[in-house]
């Protein structure tokens, strides 16, 4: 793979950031993903400060040299430039853009910038710099993908200049008679390959390490040009996909591309292949069979499937049909048998075989800028590109499979997560409770952490996602600071979005809970997320309230991830009542950690107790089913008890019965 052109640029700090913002990723009818959010905008100029002011400006400015100026027509392997008059010239002062903007008064490789300036104060020895993109109108659609296209319309330069004085008339006199504009790029055409095959990619990342610049053309295409700012003795990394979503990658080490220059390079790509998360245990170890769930750990970058199954309907490579049809007769407090999100019984593990075509995907919300950086259906099965290392940082996110109507037919917690609840991660819970003639006895094997969670385990300091009972989807957490403070959730391109909503709506039913996951629901008539008042959301086989000490028959709306499941309350009640309990600003019992994470109040969703108390489900109800049992601990509390369904408590997944 040849670069070639090895020389080092040198940048100021400002510079630095403008190319961030302003780097030109481009192909036929491309898109253009921002690589950071919080970056300033050329076009959207930030509100005048004064606008009353107005500055006049007239300065000679230079293309510079060929080998540092902007690209306008490709000659060789060398990238010239000319003024044009119809182009504009930007003015910003620290990190605010003024209003108005400079014209070249002629063409060619010299000219003088004129124009009006206002919406920023501006005096004798201010510095102030200058950029142009080709056109004031930044857009990526509708373009043809050739190299005179994209040096003709989407490349930029900067330049510096100091200010000598400032007349009363507001006419800026530059230090210097002369600036001299420094091109912020370079162009490069990657022709991608699996072998001697061309790769018909529908995106192109490239990873400087540091920044990700993504290219998604509207068809696939072998040959794709991307304008990309220099940069020197860096590991490039190229992942490709095409429109099965096959996933090739390629990575090279000491590359140097030098703005102003013009590369074409041949890349072989290596297949990469997408990791089934249903074939791991929550360690990333191999199993030998399938094992689905509503929530997958992962503690890697990289490519992977989840198959379209409904929560845990599959198990040890088996329709596990109790999970979603558990039998016997429906009443008002038991379900015999659990529906999807059109309200129809689940009559087969794979949503396709359930008369429900998925037809694209969504990532609805992730706590974590680049978490997740792009999901997709392919075949039966969700794809995603995880973009972090849970080592670097851990993080949640929420992805949805939809129909052709745009409707969410079923979603998936993904927890990037440095636990890996191992074995030895495990801390037995033994229970014994006697009610009457009847005893029950059930060792609990407790994970480390709860379910979301991003931090230390044994740390007062961290992060979980919520639950409203008998529902599968993790709500967004908090800051774990303190009341109110939502976390903020991104898409897949690192604007913020919004995680959820809250409502009050008494006709939701279970079906719509599925479709509307985002949605923090409360019926005033059940007191719970909707209109059902089953006992067996998430313990198929209960069919009454009673405090025991069982295993949990895991349903298809339980949300803990595969071999794991919420407790019956026979856990919280053993601990409740042990005196070996420890509180400081948390809640240890055997060795393990129960933060206080606090809640999402059940009248508004609202956080509430962050910092304060810890609140647990279990998978227990309460009598009448408007309510169900759960853990509460504080600072002079560690008692089982019972309320609402709708709040949004925390959950400490168990593992499953073997």
């Amino acid at each position: 793979m040849e670069y070639g052109y090895g020389t080092k640029r040198q940048d100021d700090t400002t510079m630095k950031k403008d190319i961030r913002t302003l780097a030109a990723l481009l192909i036929a009818s491309a898109t253009f993903v921002a690589c950071s959010s919080d970056d300033d905008s050329i076009i959207e100029n930030q509100q005048p400060v004064n606008p009353t002011v107005k500055y006049t400006m007239t300065i000679n400015a230079s293309k510079g040299d060929e080998a540092t100026t902007r690209a306008l027509t490709p000659d060789g392997h060398t990238l010239n430039a000319t003024w044009a008059t119809t182009e504009h010239v930007y003015v910003k002062k620290d990190l605010t853009w003024a209003t108005g903007s400079l014209q070249p008064q002629e063409a060619g490789e010299n000219t003088t910038l004129k124009g009006e300036l206002s919406g920023i104060t501006i005096a004798a020895s201010d510095g102030l710099t200058l950029q142009f993109p080709r056109s004031g109108d930044i857009t990526y659609d509708g373009q043809v993908g050739t190299l005179a296209d994209i040096a003709a319309n989407f490349d930029y330069a900067t330049a510096s200049v100091k200010v000598a004085s400032v007349s009363s008339s507001g006419n800026i006199n530059p230090e210097a008679a002369m600036t001299t504009f420094v091109n912020q790029q370079a162009i490069v055409k990657f022709t991608l390959k699996n072998g001697d095959a061309a790769i018909s990619a529908t995106e192109l990342i490239v990873n400087d390490g540091t920044n990700a610049y993504i290219v998604t053309p509207a068809s696939g295409t072998d040959v794709i040009y991307v304008a990309i700012p220099g940069f020197s003795d860096k590991t490039v990394t190229l992942t490709a996909t095409d429109g099965a979503n096959n996933i090739y990658t390629y990575q090279k080490s000491g590359v140097t591309f030098t703005n102003g220059k013009y590369y074409e390079i041949s890349v072989k790509m290596t297949p990469d292949t997408r990791k089934d998360l249903s074939m791991v245990d929550c360690a990333g170890i191999a199993r030998a069979s399938m094992w689905t769930a509503n929530c997958y750990m992962v503690h890697s970058a990289g490519y992977y499937q989840l198959p379209l199954v409904y929560g845990n309907a599959i198990k040890n490579g088996e329709a596990n049909a109790f999970a979603f049809n558990p039998g016997g007769t429906t009443g008002t407090n038991y379900c015999a048998n659990f529906v999807n999100h059109a309200g129809n019984a689940i009559t087969a593990p794979w949503i396709k075989d359930n008369s429900t075509t998925v037809t694209s995907a969504e990532l609805l919300w992730q706590d974590a800028q680049g978490l997740i950086t792009k999901v997709g259906i392919s075949g039966d099965y969700l794809t995603l590109t995880v973009g972090k290392n849970a080592t670097t940082q851990e993080g949640n996110a929420l992805v949805a499979a939809k129909d052709a109507d745009d409707n969410i037919v079923w979603s998936w917690h993904i927890w990037v997560t440095k636990q890996t609840f191992a074995t030895d991660d495990l801390k037995d819970f033994a229970a014994e409770i006697k009610n009457g003639n009847n005893t029950t006895s059930y060792t609990y094997k407790v994970t480390p952490v709860n379910l979301g969670w991003v931090g230390e385990a044994t740390s007062t300091t961290g992060y979980c996602t919520f639950y409203q009972w008998g529902r599968k989807d993790a709500f967004i957490p908090s800051t774990g600071t303190n009341d109110n403070a939502n976390h903020t959730v991104y898409d897949n391109n690192g604007a913020t979005v919004t995680g959820y909503t809250y409502t009050t709506d008494n006709s939701t039913t279970i079906g719509g809970n599925i479709q509307h996951p985002t949605v923090f629901n409360h019926n005033s008539s059940t007191t719970g997320p909707c209109n059902t008042q089953y006992y067996n959301m998430w313990d198929a086989q209960r069919t009454s309230h009673a405090i025991d000490a069982t295993p949990t028959v895991k349903t298809v709306y339980d949300p803990c991830p595969p071999g794991f499941c919420v407790p019956t309350i026979g856990l919280y009640y053993n601990i409740a009542v042990q005196t070996e309990h420890k509180w400081e600003n948390y809640y240890t019992y055997n060795g393990v950690y129960f933060p206080v994470s606090g809640y999402r109040g059940y009248g508004s969703g609202n956080l509430e107790s962050v910092g304060l108390n810890g609140c647990y489900w279990s998978a227990t109800p309460a009598d009448g089913g408007t309510d169900s049992r759960w853990f509460d601990i504080g600072s002079s509390v560690w008692v089982y008890n019972t309320n609402y369904r709708t709040y949004g408590y925390p959950v400490r997944a168990v593992a499953e019965a073997e």
